[in-house]
């Protein structure tokens, strides 16, 4: 099976290299034949990170730790971290929808369905940390790198870093005036962007701003012929930040945002689907079929998704020459705010029946968070002469958050019959047959008069958390080759709250079919303490070649069920990991390759997931879950100029290793639970990995005008898309190959790049769902199978 699964796939790689070694012979003519073939070594520039809370190399850093810059997101038309996540092992992100956000990092990470839930992974902007992973697209305009740190991260920075962290920096002002303005277009989806920043001193050098917008305009793939309308998509976002030096030791940094998203429409849509419930369906669109690749959606009720997001911080720095007998003393004063709403009204029977419909709620589900970080980080002498000196951070943090979740449900009775006539389970029973057998030209007539006909439940989940931690991390230089790192951090978590579901309007006829009951519990409470400890050594084994290990534990805080239609389950316990981890940077080749590995072990207690059960969303601890893998990424020069070279690759193990009472399969049976025990996790495929070659070159001799040629490969395994590892929520292996041409003015500032995606036309996905109600029949979010295409113009002044 095996090679008949990849030997298509072969082909069209072997094809798309061909077709790419063609262009570039097209696009450089003879330039090619004077291109020296073995020019002197080149060396790859530092690449500075602040994964310790310092500016530091990332090849002197103790932990798995990827950097994409802004030039490899900007070459390859990047705008979207889920597209940037590709080329980054053991890591995924998906934002198919402003409430559903989530980022997984060695298998462990955010339910999809978690809205209103804590990340597991940590996400920061601008050394600001933000408590929901749909911040993170708020980021990636006017963006200087990503970092992502892998494995547990809550020594420094916190809880809910418990398999890592995003950690993003935009670009600071400047102290010369500059700016650019790009323009893009896309085909296939159409979508048209704007993005555009300006730089520069304000007052004097004392005063610098820079202030970035983004605008993006799409028409999806996306047609819904039930309601005979597009899906579309509009972003729009703009960035201030403000330089201010006080002194010559104080220096003030301010960052406000504003961002907008707003979508109509749902790419969720029926994947596999019995012949007795298409016959049905049809009845009120004739149009729907079971084939989430072909662009078209079938539901009733109107559908969007929208997102406001408001941030802003204040960052005061003090270096003074000394303090206290610390070496080069840094004082930083983190004050800042946050809110995001997120109001939607979805169609959740995926159908043209008029069945189920979740009204937009009143206040749009806001979250928002107020945080105080003080921390202090300087050198000090080495303790007892043992070594060559000890630098550190030690820190206080404070935040106060609260959280609405509200679901407005209205449901139909008499699309609860034709759902009964399309063979779902109503009521706890399931009609063998649909009673009518025969195709009907019309809709039935409503046999419920429109007075009786609806229902309506309502239910919901308040919180407020206040969290307090204090923590520390000290570098102890032993000697100039051995490093040993050892840092701690005690947390506290108290939490009160509120939950309710109830009847709003009707009779509540339909409520046994969706496991509703009134319940009302106004005084939810919860209380956590952790503690984060962290130890790791680093060691040069030879000039340029490091080797590390490290220890590590990570949590996540538990908190109460979001909006639940009933009492079952109104809390979730906490998480905890521990994961030890051993790796080697190196620098080779005299500097034109960095070639960095790592192997990794982690354990997780109480491990939460989010599933919807065919009925309800529905949350569960897996007592026992571990992540077991390695990876490697390389970045080379070689001797060839203007070619480069990078790449990663992944392995991961990721299982439920003891959980009994899981969610179970939907099915006529009606299962409690299932045991989940040996299972993979969902979203986490075995093996992943990229490669990406990049070659530039002097366009008709000119040593300005230069062209490039580049492609981006991405592969990932077979993964499971739903939490109860149903067998028909597998996504197949995919190997997807992008390739664009770009030409630039090295003196000018101006730039033209091509991309076309998905090369191959692999049909990948994001999410599998159970459909309501009805056993077997599925739903699928997929991304577009068709080749896209995408133009750039930039103009730098």
């Amino acid at each position: 099976m095996m090679p008949q699964q990849h030997t298509p796939t072969m082909r069209l790689i072997s094809k798309a290299i061909r077709l790419t070694s063609a262009s570039a012979l097209l696009a450089t003519g003879a330039t090619m034949l004077s291109s020296p073939l073995h020019a002197a070594p080149r060396i790859i520039e530092e690449v500075i990170v602040t994964a310790n809370k310092k500016a530091e190399s990332a090849q002197d850093v103790p932990l798995s730790i990827s950097v994409i810059g802004a030039d490899f997101i900007e070459d390859s038309g990047l705008s979207d971290v889920g597209e940037i996540t590709r080329y980054i092992p053991n890591v995924s992100f998906d934002a198919s929808l402003a409430l559903y956000t989530s980022i997984t990092i060695r298998g462990f990470g955010t339910p999809p369905l978690g809205v209103g839930f804590e990340p597991s992974i940590g996400l920061v902007i601008d050394d600001v940390p933000y408590g929901r992973s749909t911040f993170a697209q708020d980021a990636v305009f006017d963006i200087d790198r990503l970092e992502v740190l892998r494995g547990p991260q809550g020594t420094l920075f916190g809880k809910n870093t418990l398999g890592g962290v995003l950690n993003f920096h935009t670009k600071d002002p400047t102290s010369e005036p500059e700016g650019f303005i790009k323009y893009g277009h896309g085909e296939n989806v159409e979508s048209n962007n704007i993005e555009g920043a300006i730089s520069g001193p304000i007052v004097g050098d004392s005063l610098l701003g820079r202030i970035a917008f983004r605008y993006n305009d799409a028409d999806t793939l996306e047609y819904n012929s039930t309601r005979d309308e597009q899906q579309t998509q509009e972003d729009k976002a703009v960035r201030l930040k403000l330089s201010w030096f006080l002194s010559d030791t104080l220096t003030a940094d301010f960052t406000g945002l504003h961002a907008e998203s707003l979508t109509k429409g749902y790419t969720q849509s029926l994947f596999i689907a019995s012949e007795r419930s298409l016959r049905v369906f049809r009845e009120y669109d004739p149009q729907t079929e079971a084939d989430p690749y072909d662009q078209n959606t079938s539901t009733d009720a109107p559908t969007r998704s929208d997102r406001e997001v408001k941030a802003a911080s204040l960052s005061l720095i003090w270096r003074p020459d000394e303090l206290m007998g610390i070496t080069a003393p840094e004082l930083t004063t983190i004050a800042s705010w946050s809110e995001v709403i997120t109001p939607y009204s979805l169609d959740v029977d995926y159908s043209p029946v008029p069945l189920v419909a979740f009204n937009e709620p009143p206040k749009g589900n806001p979250y928002t968070a107020k945080a105080i970080e003080v921390r202090l980080a300087g050198g000090l002498d080495a303790p007892f002469d043992w070594g060559e000196g000890i630098d550190f951070v030690v820190g206080v943090f404070g935040q106060e958050s609260t959280n609405d979740v509200f679901q407005d449900i209205d449901v139909s009775l008499n699309g609860l019959i034709g759902f009964a006539r399309a063979g779902a389970i109503v009521q706890n029973i399931q009609l063998p047959f649909d009673p009518i057998l025969i195709d009907l030209p019309i809709s039935l007539p409503d046999l419920i008069p429109g007075f009786i006909d609806r229902e309506r439940y309502i239910s919901a989940t308040q919180s407020e958390t206040q969290s307090f931690a204090i923590f520390s991390q000290f570098n102890w230089i032993l000697t100039d080759r051995l490093t040993a790192t050892a840092g701690i951090r005690y947390g506290e978590d108290e939490s009160t709250g509120s939950s309710y579901s109830q009847v709003a309007a009707g009779n509540s006829i339909s409520g046994g079919s969706l496991n509703q009951s009134n319940f009302s519990a106004p005084n939810l409470e919860s209380k956590e303490t952790n503690v984060s400890p962290k130890l790791a050594f680093n060691y040069e084994i030879l000039p340029d070649i490091n080797v590390y290990v490290n220890a590590a534990k990570g949590f996540k805080a538990g908190g109460f069920d979001p909006a639940p239609l009933n009492d079952n389950n109104l809390t979730y316990k906490g998480e905890e990991t521990l994961t030890y981890e051993a790796g080697i940077k190196s620098r080779l080749l005299g500097g034109s390759l960095t070639l960095n590995m790592a192997v990794f072990d982690s354990d997780v207690k109480n491990l939460q997931i989010r599933t919807f059960s065919g009925v309800t969303l529905t949350t569960f601890n897996a007592p026992e879950s571990s992540s077991r893998g390695a990876e490697m990424d390389f970045f080379w020069l070689p001797p060839i100029d203007g070619v480069s070279l990078a790449g990663s690759l992944a392995y991961l193990d990721a299982k439920y290793d003891s959980f009994t009472e899981g969610p179970p399969l939907f099915t006529a049976e009606q299962n409690q639970t299932q045991d989940l025990s040996g299972k993979s996790l969902p979203y986490a495929p075995r093996w992943s990995g990229s490669l990406s070659p990049r070659w530039e070159f002097p366009m008709f001799g000119s040593s300005d005008l230069l062209g490039s040629i580049r492609m981006n490969v991405s592969y990932s395994g077979e993964r499971y898309l739903d939490s109860d590892i149903d067998p028909n929520t597998l996504q197949e292996a995919i190997t997807r190959i992008d390739a664009g041409l770009g030409l630039r003015s090295e003196t000018n500032g101006w730039s033209v790049n091509f991309q076309a995606r998905n090369l191959t036309k692999e049909q990948d996905a994001v999410l599998i769902l159970d459909q309501p109600l009805i056993p077997g029949n599925y739903t699928k979010t997929p991304h577009p199978d068709q080749t896209t295409y995408q133009l750039d113009f930039k103009v730098g002044f």
